[in-house]
């Protein structure tokens, strides 16, 4: 069988390996429009916090090693026609000369453009953004020489690059037009905690603000404009809005409202022998009531297995998603996973709720370390529905159990009663899992 895949990013290659593994005697051929592979978008907040010594082995895998795997690859390939009653593809090389391919079985895994937003943008040379390796390098370079820069966007990339430039001297402003940030993963006991933090480190944050324009561009020192307030910098990253890139198949393949390509629980589109995979799908969220667009990268490799079991005829099915998320910003541990208390009324779900900070330890350790957690719930079933946490010791495995936990339905009660290890040189004998939904428990039938 003959596989096209389109784009070479973290789906990409996740559905070309599999299928190589699965049959090696699949032709495997991947198109990427750009000059390399595999690189890790994330991989500037690497260099920044000195995790890797040089940006460009941030990566999962090199050409040679993709090459060895079986898997053809065609580098500086722009698709710029697909015909899918002919099943064949053209594309453009660095030249602009054109080339047909044919295929038996399409993936898609093109990806998200890098940021869409209403504001028009002056030279990249002051405002840009960034998420393969030519634009991490550049970007990585000027924020190295800038003096004050504003990043516009409280996500995880804004927060990332805020704890990742902290401390360098540098005038750092994040621009948030919600009340709150990291507002899609945290509810507000946790977030504020961490504006906290990000005041406390120097970074000036504005919250409840959007930009919108740019002025005096031609200066050195130029200006962001916020409907709050005008601030001065040197350079601005723009690290919001991420959004689909359908624009190859949008004629022939039934999209969803938000711009997603249709795919069934087979990542298979409208048509039988195109399948979509990535940042260009929406994805099953447990205990909603639609598929939302949430580009992360676990949602993204665990789609490509199942687009890739399915195109050589292995039925899987995709399960849904608790957008499970953790990172390490400004010496803690933060992870998520499920609905915050605020999307879960959002979705029309009764819901109860307890935030506390517990202890990991036994008091007679010399070492304490806190945990803050919460758990949300949905009134009368007693299901958990979403959870958070935040720590400076490591607890991001823990968000795993409570991912598992929500998509199986696990009750508070079930939660008191799990059985989870105890070590009285690391934890107490119920773990904060545990201890939570006692407290909560306890809470509820205390007379």
């Amino acid at each position: 069988m003959k596989v096209v895949i389109i784009g070479a990013s973290h789906g990409g290659l996740q559905a070309a390996l599999t299928l190589k593994k699965l049959n090696p005697q699949t032709e495997v051929i991947l198109i990427e429009k750009r000059s390399e592979v595999s690189f890790v978008s994330s991989g500037i907040v690497l260099k920044l916090n000195q995790l890797v010594d040089e940006l460009d082995n941030v990566r999962y895998l090199t050409l040679e090693e993709l090459n060895e795997k079986g898997v053809d690859i065609l580098l500086n390939a722009t698709v710029t026609t697909i015909d899918s009653d002919e099943k064949t593809i053209i594309y453009q090389d660095t030249h602009k000369k054109s080339h047909e391919i044919s295929y038996e079985k399409l993936i898609l895994a093109t990806g998200s453009n890098q940021f869409s937003t209403n504001m028009t943008l002056p030279s990249k040379d002051k405002v840009t953004a960034f998420k393969n390796y030519p634009s991490s390098k550049e970007v990585l370079g000027k924020l190295e020489k800038a003096k004050s820069i504003s990043i516009v966007g409280g996500g995880y990339i804004g927060v990332e690059l805020c704890d990742a430039l902290k401390g360098q001297g540098k005038k750092i402003h994040l621009i948030e037009s919600a009340d709150s940030v990291l507002f899609r993963y945290l509810d507000k006991e946790l977030s504020s905690l961490i504006e906290q933090k990000i005041r406390d480190s120097g970074v000036k944050l504005h919250l409840n603000e959007s930009v919108i324009g740019f002025s005096n561009i031609e200066e050195e020192m130029f200006i962001t404009k916020t409907t709050n307030e005008e601030i001065q910098n040197d350079y601005v990253v723009v690290a919001v809005n991420a959004r689909p890139d359908t624009a190859l198949v949008k004629d022939f393949l039934d999209l969803n409202a938000n711009g997603t390509i249709r795919v069934n629980e087979h990542m298979q589109t409208t048509d039988p022998d195109i399948f979509a995979l990535g940042d260009v799908v929406s994805y099953p969220v447990h205990n909603s009531y639609r598929k939302s667009f949430i580009p992360l990268v676990n949602n993204v490799v665990r789609g490509a297995t199942v687009a890739a079991m399915n195109v050589l005829g292995h039925s899987l099915k995709y399960n849904k998603t608790q957008k499970t998320t953790a990172t390490k910003i400004f010496n803690c541990y933060v992870a998520s996973t499920g609905l915050t208390e605020v999307e879960a009324k959002f979705e029309g779900i009764d819901v109860e709720s307890i935030f506390l900070t517990l202890p990991c330890q036994l008091p007679y350790l010399e070492l304490q370390e806190d945990v803050h957690i919460k758990m949300v719930f949905e009134k009368g079933s007693h299901k958990l529905v979403g959870a958070q946490l935040m720590s400076e010791k490591d607890i991001t495995q823990s968000i795993n159990t409570l991912s598992l936990a929500i998509n199986k339905e696990t009750t508070l009660e079930e939660l008191v009663t799990m059985d989870f290890y105890f070590n009285p040189g690391i934890n107490q004998p119920m773990g904060i899992i545990s201890r939570t939904a006692y407290e909560f428990l306890i809470k509820k039938y205390k007379v």
